[in-house]
């Protein structure tokens, strides 16, 4: 179940972002709970008790009283694991939300296709243990880690070659280098991703893979690559 608490003191506009955030998760099959709040300061409280638990927040940046930079500020005192998707009418605060790790920041009205990717990159953070969540051309996936060999990037597409398949995704690159566990991945290159448990062998600078294929890797990453494999 994925848990949403949804933020914004003008009432048409907290309607507004949760119905849209309905729309995502209803088109995407994701199952999920919504709560609502219209004071930032009241939903930092509720969410900071024992026994609460979000997996992501969507929140107005700004609100009176606190805004949402001081919330977050107070959230991120509670544990790492929270998603924070901050929208405002405004740029001004972008920054700030990069100092407290803001998942992602959107600008009103928000646009249904970015709170998309938004929402889809944190549930898929939340969701995956030993695997991961996929949704490829219309089609729910839960790939093992140990079935993935590399994901290669192609354009605004990612390729997954798997020990029998392989499926294609919409993401950014860069997007899923974040999801994915550090101690099992690893970006060689910047259009590709291996597995380190999937790789047979190195040389400058190619990678083999268990499955015949081979990886580019950049010069800059050789060593760093080298390193984690010996350990």
């Amino acid at each position: 179940m994925f848990r949403i608490a949804v933020c914004d003191d003008e009432p048409t506009s907290l309607q507004l972002n949760k119905m849209l955030t309905e729309q995502v998760l209803n088109e995407e099959g994701i199952s999920y709970e919504i709560h609502t709040f219209d004071d930032i300061g009241q939903m930092a409280n509720t969410l900071s008790k024992p026994g609460q638990h979000f997996d992501c927040l969507l929140s107005d940046i700004l609100s009176t009283g606190m805004n949402g930079i001081e919330a977050a500020e107070k959230l991120r005192g509670f544990g790492e694991q929270l998603d924070i998707i901050f929208i405002s009418m405004t740029s001004d605060y972008a920054l700030d939300g990069y100092r407290v790790r803001a998942l992602r920041y959107l600008k009103k009205p928000v646009d249904k296709e970015q709170l998309r990717e938004a929402l889809l990159l944190s549930y898929r953070s939340h969701e995956q243990k030993d695997g991961l969540a996929v949704n490829c051309e219309g089609k729910y996936y839960n790939l093992d880690y140990k079935d993935i060999y590399f994901f290669e990037s192609q354009a605004r597409d990612i390729e997954i070659t798997l020990s029998d398949k392989k499926l294609t995704m919409h993401m950014k690159i860069s997007d899923l280098e974040k999801i994915l566990p550090e101690r099992d991945f690893f970006r060689c290159h910047r259009s590709y991703i291996v597995n380190l448990r999937q790789v047979e062998n190195i040389e400058r600078y190619q990678a083999t893979m268990r499955n015949g294929e081979m990886i580019p890797i950049s010069q800059q990453q050789y060593t760093e690559l080298k390193n984690r494999l010996s350990q």
